[in-house]
């Protein structure tokens, strides 16, 4: 295998174990949000965002490989990009590259997934937290705000007092 190939299999297996570690801090986080322990997120968001920094010089790296292959394959500098690489080069390069896309693409997939769940979750978490702190706090019952055809509250609507009052 060429020497610049050999450097981006090597810088791609590199992203690769990075993502999978993200993926896990992901599934950790998810596990975190769903039993409620609030105070080791802040651990995983920390790790998550090294992991990012990881990640990041990774792909500067990578990125600076672009010319050499440019220049190796023929390619504007624009076209390059791993499937025009794996067409380009001989089969046994091809194939070690198209299996580490593969790799990659399914680890961005389940990353995705798992981030737009983890997502959803603190989102529920944050409007339930609002509901709760609304009813408490406010003379308005949060589950009986009408508003009229004019984005105004309806004058109908029904008033509640507060067990805690705002200006505490």
């Amino acid at each position: 295998m060429r020497p610049v190939l050999i450097e981006l299999c090597k810088l791609l297996s590199q992203q690769k174990a990075v993502l999978e570690r993200i993926l896990e801090l992901s599934l950790e986080e998810r596990r975190i949000i769903i039993s409620g322990e609030a105070e080791s997120l802040e651990e995983i968001v920390r790790s998550g965002l090294q992991e990012l920094n990881k990640l990041g010089a990774i792909e500067k790296k990578r990125l600076a490989l672009h010319g050499e292959l440019a220049t190796q394959f023929r390619l504007p500098i624009e076209e390059v990009n791993v499937s025009a690489i794996a067409k380009l080069a001989t089969p046994q390069e091809g194939a070690a590259i198209r299996e580490l896309q593969s790799e990659l693409t399914m680890l961005i997939s389940a990353h995705m997934e798992v981030n737009a769940e983890n997502r959803e979750l603190i989102d529920t978490h944050i409007e339930y937290s609002e509901i709760m702190i609304n009813l408490m706090v406010d003379s308005e019952d949060p589950l009986n705000n009408f508003y009229d055809g004019d984005g105004n509250a309806s004058p109908d609507r029904k008033k509640t007092t507060g067990f805690f009052d705002s200006r505490a």
